[in-house]
C-alpha cells in the first residue's frame, strides 16, 4: 500500500471514528438506552448512567454489575454512599476524589486532585493531606507537603495545626521533619 492511500484510509477512519463518538455524545445528552442510575447517598434525585460505561472505566463498577442482583433489574440505582450533596465546590470535589478512589476510576481521581491541589490554602492543608493520607496519594501528598513546607511560619501559629498535631502525631512529624530537611537544605554550605 502506498502512503497516499495510507494516508486516504487514515483520513476515512479518522473520520467514521468522529462520527461514532459525536453519536455516542448525543446518545449521553438525550439519554438514549439508560439501563442503571447512580445517586448520592443522601440525595433522592439521581442522574442517568449506562453500565457497559461504567464497567470500561471502574474495576469495582465492574464487579458491582456482574452480581446476579445488578443483571435481573434493568432500572436499578446504585446508591455512592460517600457522595453527599455538598454546597462548597471543594467539598464537592473532595467527596469525587474519595468516590473516584473507591471506585477505582483513576482519570476522575486524577481531575480531582489537580482541583483540591488548585484550591489548596493554609486553613485546608492539613485536611487535604489527611486526606491524601488516607488514600495513600503520593503525588497528592507531596504537593500537599511542599506547600505546608513553603507557608510552615504562617501554618504552625494556626489552631488548625493544633488539632492536626493531636489527631495526627505521626504525620505531623513528617511534616514539621520535611520543613527542617528543606531548612538544612536550602542553608549554603
Amino acid at each position: 500500500m502506498n502512503s497516499k492511500a495510507k494516508f486516504t484510509r487514515t483520513g476515512i477512519e479518522t473520520v467514521n471514528h468522529m462520527e461514532f463518538f459525536r453519536g455516542i455524545i448525543k446518545a449521553f445528552k438525550e439519554q438514549r438506552h439508560v439501563d442503571v442510575w447512580l445517586k448520592a447517598g443522601d440525595q433522592t434525585d439521581a442522574i442517568p448512567a449506562h453500565k457497559l460505561i461504567l464497567a470500561a472505566k471502574s474495576k469495582v463498577f465492574r464487579n458491582i454489575l456482574e452480581t446476579d442482583d445488578c443483571k435481573a433489574s434493568p432500572k436499578e440505582t446504585i446508591t455512592l454512599s460517600e457522595m453527599t450533596k455538598d454546597k462548597k465546590l471543594v467539598q464537592h470535589v473532595h467527596s469525587l476524589y474519595q468516590a473516584a478512589d473507591k471506585y477505582e476510576i483513576p482519570y476522575l481521581q486524577d481531575i480531582c486532585r489537580k482541583q483540591l491541589i488548585d484550591s489548596m490554602n493554609t486553613s485546608n492543608a492539613f485536611d487535604l493531606l489527611e486526606l491524601a493520607k488516607i488514600h495513600s496519594d503520593e503525588i497528592f501528598e507531596d504537593s500537599l507537603s511542599e506547600f505546608i513546607t513553603r507557608h510552615m511560619e504562617e501554618i504552625s501559629f494556626s489552631s488548625k495545626f493544633m488539632s492536626f498535631v493531636e489527631s495526627n502525631p505521626a504525620l505531623a512529624v513528617q511534616t514539621i521533619r520535611r520543613h527542617f530537611d528543606k531548612l538544612r537544605n536550602d542553608v549554603p554550605k
